[in-house]
């Protein structure tokens, strides 16, 4: 197997000091319990591919594919080793290789023909401010949400400018279609009216800020943590848990805003066990949803579960995947809602 681009990261693989650190915060390992299934034991595996010493098996895809890239090892690594990156090109050796999943062709291919995961001919709540803000695919098609959410900008001195817009390209990323993210990448950086943009969708801000660095790209909360504190805005009294997005507190390294607007906005915090940068992932990301759907939810519903041991009625996030799998969730339990941190604050505007 041609692996070009395992052959970027050998150094780093070479890094790798297998101490096992990495085992005790991953939500994989926590769940499957193999030493494979851990981010030292996947990195081996890559390793193998790399040397050669290992043919891909559709065993060894699999266990490639089941991370959610919560970058809880990248966290916990002394040595710094950038695990999800490792198995990013991986898993586009893979595909090189003919090692693909018919759903994830599916995801890719509705990207391409309408520019959102959806499949859908999706356009944005019209605009015409001077500050680009970018949906993302999740809330083009929650139109009411966005809708909402561009109001608080508004009510805090903001003109927001919507366009047309594609997906950022993270689907075709991070399951490992390199040469199509960099055609989705031309197509996405010509849609764009400016290099600084708003972001509305945290998978959108984290990844943009990795892959696009030639773009200035904003995340909402932290536009409206600065801007709120000119504005009065209601007391709640709410009493509410916060599930912190892998991509918020690991990846944009945000862990103190969202709960100084809960704070500002009169909610109570309860904590859950694991919270700001050791947050236990939902289950939602690196392409666990269609990967392998089953494990993904097993791990929404040991979050929301431990939710509902708090004793609190909502579970509140950010990242609307978190939002959507832990909502899944909810409806099979039936006994917390889970909440968007946005509508409790376009709640106390």
């Amino acid at each position: 197997m041609d692996t070009k681009n395992l052959a970027n990261w050998e150094n780093e693989m070479n890094i790798c000091i297998r101490c096992g650190y990495c085992f005790e915060g991953c939500p994989i390992f926590k769940e499957l319990h193999w030493e494979i299934d851990g981010a030292r034991g996947k990195v081996m595996l890559s390793y193998g591919l790399f040397t050669g010493q290992l043919e891909p098996s559709q065993y060894i895809v699999d266990k490639i594919y089941e991370c959610t890239f919560c970058k809880d090892c990248l966290e916990r690594c002394s040595a710094n080793v950038s695990v999800p990156d490792i198995l990013s090109a991986a898993r586009a050796d893979l595909v090189n290789a003919g090692f693909t999943y018919p759903s994830h062709r599916a995801l890719l291919d509705k990207i391409k023909a309408t520019g959102n995961i959806f499949g859908e001919k999706l356009s944005p709540p019209k605009e015409e401010g001077d500050t680009p803000v970018l949906l993302g695919c999740r809330f083009l098609k929650r139109t009411d949400d966005a809708t909402r959410y561009l109001e608080i900008l508004k009510k805090l001195g903001i003109k927001p400018m919507t366009f047309e817009e594609i997906c950022c390209g993270m689907p075709f990323a991070v399951l490992g279609y390199k040469e199509e993210f960099q055609e989705n990448k031309k197509k996405f950086m010509e849609r764009l009216p400016s290099k600084e943009i708003i972001c509305m969708c945290t998978t959108c801000a984290f990844f943009i800020r990795k892959a696009y660095p030639e773009l200035k790209a904003r995340y909402i909360i932290e536009v409206i943590y600065e801007k709120i504190k000119n504005y009065s805005p209601k007391k709640l009294g709410k009493k509410v848990t916060y599930h912190d997005p892998c991509n918020v507190s690991r990846g944009i390294n945000m862990v103190d805003e969202p709960r100084e607007l809960l704070k500002i906005i009169g909610v109570e915090l309860v904590e859950l066990p694991t919270h700001g940068k050791q947050t236990e992932c939902c289950g939602g990301g690196g392409g666990l949803l269609i990967t392998n759907k089953p494990l993904s939810e097993k791990l929404a519903d040991k979050r929301l579960n431990q939710a509902i041991q708090l004793g609190v009625d909502t579970l509140v996030t950010l990242c609307p995947t978190c939002e959507l799998n832990l909502s899944n969730a909810s409806k099979r339990s039936g006994k917390i809602q889970v909440k968007n941190l946005l509508d409790l604050i376009w709640e106390a505007m």
